[in-house]
């Protein structure tokens, strides 16, 4: 069972002087290949994932896109939380990795709790949400991995759009695209408030 480190959680938020939320979410999917891939994830290595949005100096955030992903399909950069994997060592490791970038962490809004079923079964997996001011670094040049094709900046409209492209995702990446709109819209209702 994968269960949630409350401790962590309380740390984080005195950490950062804030009242962030723990959201609990269920995405249901008639389809088991999406939810069997994230099971043996998370039964192999990964309790959940940091969701990392990134302010440019220009006001804008990133967006990313992957070699696989359904053509002009983009989202909020993601990266994995292995188990007992400290958040924030995990959260600059994914930064360094995917986009090449220092930061400075502006807030925390909160956790994603979500709970995703196929059939009769469920696996449990945490998303948490950081925003962030980059501080330096060479976007794409600097990272330490290929897993990023591109990258568009966006503003909140942008914003908008791709959480409504990532929901309308059909096939067999719709399962991916309901979790992803997830994700970039907690975000996207951070930036709103702001």
């Amino acid at each position: 069972m994968n269960r949630f480190n409350q401790e962590e959680f309380v740390r984080l938020s005195s950490r950062f002087n804030e009242q962030p939320y723990l959201r609990d979410v269920s995405l249901h999917y008639s389809s088991g290949n999406f939810f069997n891939s994230m099971k043996r994830s998370i039964e192999k290595d990964r309790c959940g994932e940091v969701v990392f949005a990134v302010i440019r100096p220009n006001g804008k955030i990133i967006s990313v896109t992957c070699p696989e992903y359904p053509k002009g399909i983009f989202r909020i950069p993601t990266g994995g939380i292995r188990h007992g994997e400290d958040i924030i060592k995990a959260l600059l490791r994914e930064i360094k990795e995917e986009l090449g970038l220092n930061v400075d962490i502006i807030s925390f809004p909160g956790v994603l709790k979500i709970n995703f079923e196929y059939e009769s079964d469920n696996v449990l997996f945490y998303s948490y949400i950081f925003i962030l001011r980059e501080k330096s670094g060479k976007l794409l040049d600097d990272a330490t991995d290929d897993e990023v094709s591109e990258v568009r900046e966006v503003d909140v409209e942008g914003l908008e759009q791709i959480v409504k492209d990532l929901g309308r995702i059909s096939g067999k990446w719709g399962d991916w695209g309901k979790f992803r709109s997830l994700t970039s819209n907690a975000v996207l209702e951070y930036i709103r408030k702001e």
